[in-house]
């Protein structure tokens, strides 16, 4: 099919409307809602069976399609932000999320307006004009390296904090309508009432991802401050080495107490060291589980939006419900598998923080063994006025180290306590919000009869 002329306007849409569309494993149009059918400007009869890429503006960068089709590939979700192009020419700018569902992809839209957004248009031009110079697997490159330098670790650190923040902005356009008009429709105010309480349950999750991530943040932030100071402290050893040679006999003790001193530090050491592959396992498993959260709210906005629309469809024409009992099963199944997952990464979670918390107590244990040889330091260092003069500076620095450990495994178990607390109420709100995707259709297919 020949794509139309391009033309620099964009298609109106509003904040509250979303769209999506299903196809099958190599991109063909299998579904779309109404306002999908209308955004696109393409007839119903024109998209099913048609490659998604009929709608495929040739402003996006190809690697950015590479991308999203590696990942949904592995049977795990993607989020980005993607320029389509309707059939009279114009643009429409999406933040579009996609599933793997039975045998195809689901991919929910809506309309982005973000700080992030107008960073992203940027990015995009950058990436397309090295496609262009170049070759799509060095526009990819460029792509993950422009996140980076932008304070992204990787792909997936960036649509995590994308959606998140484009379903915030999206809220707050929406907070400045008009909400006193009243529905009449019984039953539309019936599936308004469980939306309601599934947005309550879900907001307070989704308010708590920020938390969550801090946690994390700022349990990598102890760590790598720990590692810093260990690495002085083989230098405070070997310094107290060399002081207690110098003084001979008379402070041989001494020099037993800086070896205890330096192999115990060596163990805490160690035990820290373990805790940074502790560290990494939580940042994935929070990452994997605020995008599984971010997931949940948007598939369930954009069920009440299809049901609600269907609903109102029926006013028009007899077929309104054919659309969704044909993707009934496909988002009902959808939602409880991405329940599924967040309860796997709590799960993981939750067999994390058992072994940290045995390796906490350990560490607490050592660093009063430490706290001992250091005492024992200071009475030995006392008792001769020329050793204690040249001693003093060693064990205020051996002082300083053992603040900082102490507040750092404070920090750490109260971290370690802040995540436990996140997940147990993320664990609570999928129990809660679990099953209510089907109340929903079946509450419209009453309205049906």
């Amino acid at each position: 099919m020949k794509k139309p002329t391009l033309r620099n306007e964009s298609v109106p849409f509003e904040f509250e409307e979303l769209f999506f569309s299903t196809t099958d494993t190599k991109g063909i149009i299998l579904y779309g809602n109404t306002v999908f059918m209308r955004i696109s400007g393409y007839p119903e009869k024109t998209m099913i069976k048609a490659p998604h890429n009929i709608i495929r503006h040739p402003d996006m960068p190809r690697s950015v399609f590479k991308l999203f089709w590696d990942v949904l590939k592995t049977d795990s979700p993607i989020a980005a932000y993607v320029k389509n192009l309707s059939a009279d020419g114009r643009y429409y700018w999406v933040f579009a999320f996609a599933f793997p569902v039975d045998d195809g992809y689901l991919s929910i839209r809506f309309k982005p307006s973000s700080e992030i957004f107008s960073v992203v248009e940027e990015v995009y031009a950058e990436v397309l004009k090295k496609e262009k110079a170049s070759s799509m697997e060095e526009g990819e490159k460029l792509l993950l390296k422009m996140l980076k330098d932008k304070g992204f670790d990787n792909y997936q650190d960036f649509m995590v904090t994308a959606a998140i923040t484009e379903l915030k902005a999206r809220e707050n356009h929406l907070a400045h309508k008009d909400s006193t008009v009243i529905n009449r429709d019984p039953a539309i105010s019936r599936i308004t009432e469980i939306t309601k309480r599934m947005t309550k349950q879900l907001n307070q999750s989704f308010d708590n991802i920020s938390t969550f991530e801090e946690g994390s943040k700022s349990f990598s932030e102890v760590l790598s401050t720990l590692k810093t100071e260990f690495h002085k402290l083989k230098f405070l050893s070997v310094n107290m080495n060399i002081l207690a040679v110098k003084f001979g006999e008379s402070a041989a003790t001494l020099s037993v107490i800086s070896e205890e001193f330096s192999r115990l530090a060596g163990q805490i050491e160690n035990q820290i060291t373990t805790f940074a592959n502790f560290s990494d396992n939580l940042s994935g498993i929070i990452k994997h589980g605020s995008l599984n959260i971010t997931a949940l709210k948007t598939q369930m906005i954009m069920v009440d939006f299809f049901v609600k629309e269907s609903i109102h469809n029926l006013e028009t024409t007899d077929n309104a419900f054919e659309g969704m009992l044909a993707n009934k099963h496909v988002f009902i199944s959808l939602f409880n598998s991405t329940i599924a997952k967040l309860e796997s990464e709590l799960s993981k979670l939750k067999t994390e923080m058992v072994v940290i918390e045995d390796q906490l107590l350990e560490v607490k244990k050592l660093v009063r063994a430490l706290e001992i040889i250091k005492q024992t330091g200071a009475i030995e260092s006392a008792r001769k006025d020329e050793i204690k003069s040249s001693f003093n500076v060693y064990l205020q620095e051996m002082e300083a180290f053992l603040n900082l450990l102490r507040r750092s495994i404070n920090e750490l178990v109260q971290q370690k306590m802040n995540i436990g607390q996140n997940a147990l109420e993320f664990q609570d709100s999928a129990q809660i919000i679990k099953g209510n995707i089907e109340n929903i259709f079946e509450m419209a297919m009453m309205k049906s009869h």
